[in-house]
């Protein structure tokens, strides 16, 4: 009896053994089911002035977001102390949306915190080539709390291709629209011009092409010019929404006169650069003194008018 009992106590044991060793945690077999992948992230060189890929294996557990996963390593920032990070350690990642080959990534307000016009491109351009240094992803469209991302020009930069590992070499163009006198000089017409942009310049120099675009005057035959050629543009400062130009002399030596002629000055100027939603109003100087042509003296910003833009 003794010897049944001790071989029936010796089988118990024993499945209990093999049970244990089968039956595994949902974290093991999670584990398990787990995929690696080999992941090229982009980020500055010793520079800052170009992008160098660095290989990462990053693991996707079922059910995870893979390209948010990638995108929370590419912000932890580089692993060779040589490279560097241009986007803020602070920055989340909302969430990704897959569309056929594009993706869109939504960040926190945090990725918009760049140190300069070119720490924001190499940061743009790391998410981009990061992205669609995948297989399955060609275009890149970047939002920051869940609003578009806005370049250099003002303009939402919209779905982005990969970027030249030298992004200084890489050129944008803006579309703009330019105000110029009618031929009665009571109203103003807009026209539409493309205007370059590198993306390491920032706005400030963009608005000065802007306004170089403007004094060459219009293209359109019905359409005359409002500021003389001889006109250089010397500053551009731009301070919570206003934008403080500064003219050359030539804004009052050369100048036709006339207070219609001064309003289409002024306004030309004004409507033009409030196109762009991050001026409201201009504050324009002739060499650092308030615009006077003939008839006002101009000391206050002025702000955009709809009313003299012709139907």
């Amino acid at each position: 009896m003794k010897k049944v009992r001790f071989i029936l106590i010796s089988l118990l044991m024993l499945l209990i053994a093999f049970t244990g060793c089968a039956v595994k945690s949902p974290q093991e077999e999670d584990a398990k089911k787990a995929e690696v992948e080999k992941v090229k992230l982009y980020y500055g060189d010793a520079n800052n002035e170009k992008m160098i890929p660095e290989e990462r294996e990053i693991s996707f557990a079922p059910g995870e977001d893979k390209y948010r996963i990638i995108l929370q390593e590419l912000i932890k920032g580089p692993e060779n102390e040589n490279l560097r990070s241009n986007i803020s350690e602070n920055t989340k990642v909302y969430g990704t949306i897959l569309q056929d080959s594009d993706i869109i990534i939504n960040f926190s307000s945090a990725f918009n915190q760049f140190g300069g016009s070119v720490a924001e491109i190499i940061a743009v351009g790391s998410v981009v080539n990061t992205m669609t240094g995948l297989d399955e992803i060609e275009r890149v469209k970047i939002l920051v709390e869940g609003e578009e991302l806005v370049g250099p020009s003002g303009e939402p930069r919209g779905f982005m291709t990969a970027f030249p590992l030298d992004p200084g070499k890489q050129t944008e163009t803006a579309d703009v629209v330019l105000y110029f006198s009618n031929k009665n000089a009571d109203k103003l017409g807009g026209e539409t011009r493309e205007v370059a942009a590198t993306p390491e310049e920032d706005r400030e120099d963009f608005i000065k092409k802007v306004l170089e675009e403007l004094i060459r005057g219009p293209k359109k035959d019905d359409l005359y010019p409002a500021i003389p050629k001889e006109v250089v543009v010397i500053s551009v400062k731009i301070n919570q929404g206003t934008a403080e130009i500064d003219f050359s002399e030539e804004m009052h030596t050369r100048h036709w006169g006339g207070a219609a002629g001064e309003t289409m000055t002024i306004y030309s100027i004004v409507n033009t650069l409030t196109e762009f939603d991050f001026i409201q109003r201009v504050k324009i100087t002739v060499n650092k003194n308030p615009l006077a042509i003939e008839h006002t003296i101009l000391e206050d910003p002025v702000e955009r008018s709809e009313s003299i833009i012709q139907s």
